[in-house]
């Protein structure tokens, strides 16, 4: 179990605008599982905190990697961190956080933090991050992995025009990171439920165009089935993947989990 106190220790050894967030993170964290908590049994107090330690060990390495990237404007972040909807999404996340020992799902919720420190609040992405939160909380896995795929399928396009070898090759290395996955349609009316995604039994999208108008106009014509990447996708869209579409909510985590899912940083959708 974390020491609470290590995190003093992490605060200082990050240093930065990194180590002074998740020392405050930490501080308003304990006051706030005292208040949701504090009814509950010692052992129930205690692995809430240890939960949240963990969530902050994470947040603080995605802020770094923030920092160490250029990406947080320090006006912004002034701004964002004594701005009550922000107070109000920290607070939601770390509860969320303290309700799981899952590390995937801390790491998602830490870059989820990370992702809105670096945005103004009358954006959708802040909007609607404490939706997201909750999202996170309340999807398995395997329901994030649909959101990473589907993110891709829907939102990510290569940066610059390729020939089409290129963007066949570009399509394999990032499907291969989704050839374990499996579709269940269950998963796709739990995200309805949590309001991720809609879903449409009887949609006829036809996968190799969705291919063509994501590599863009010298990919029209072009066939991709050949790929064996494709061609295993093809079975899950035809059981009901091609009927599932992200809504803004299910974009963010979709992002995020896709990033986790790759070791890659495509950045949030570009909405405003």
């Amino acid at each position: 179990m974390t020491d609470p106190l290590l995190l003093v220790a992490l605060g200082a050894a990050v240093g930065g605008t990194a180590g002074k967030i998740a020392e405050k993170a930490w501080d308003s964290g304990e006051r706030w599982l005292r208040e949701r908590f504090g009814s509950h049994s010692t052992e129930v107090q205690e692995q809430a905190r240890a939960n949240v330690a963990k969530f902050i060990e994470h947040l603080a390495a995605r802020v770094k990697a923030l920092e160490d990237g250029q990406r947080l404007d320090t006006k912004q972040l002034l701004e964002t961190e004594s701005h009550p909807q922000f107070s109000a999404v920290l607070q939601r996340t770390l509860l969320n956080a303290a309700q799981t020992e899952d590390a995937k799902k801390h790491d998602l919720l830490a870059r989820l933090v990370a992702a809105r420190l670096a945005v103004a609040t009358e954006t959708t992405l802040a909007l609607a991050s404490g939706l997201a939160t909750d999202a996170i909380a309340r999807s398995t896995g395997r329901q994030l992995t649909l959101m990473g795929l589907c993110c891709f399928l829907e939102d990510i396009r290569p940066r610059d025009p390729m020939p089409v070898p290129d963007y066949r090759r570009w399509l394999e290395i990032f499907l291969r990171r989704f050839t374990d996955f499996e579709f269940k349609g269950f998963d796709a009316r739990h995200l309805v439920a949590i309001g991720c995604a809609t879903y449409d039994l009887g949609s006829e999208r036809d996968l190799n165009l969705l291919f063509e108008m994501k590599g863009g106009t010298h990919c029209i014509g072009a066939s991709f089935q050949d790929i064996i990447e494709v061609d295993l996708l093809q079975f899950h869209w035809n059981e009901g993947l091609a009927g599932v579409s992200l809504t803004s909510v299910g974009s963010i985590v979709g992002g995020l989990a896709f990033d986790q899912i790759t070791g890659g940083n495509s950045g949030m959708p570009e909405w405003d």
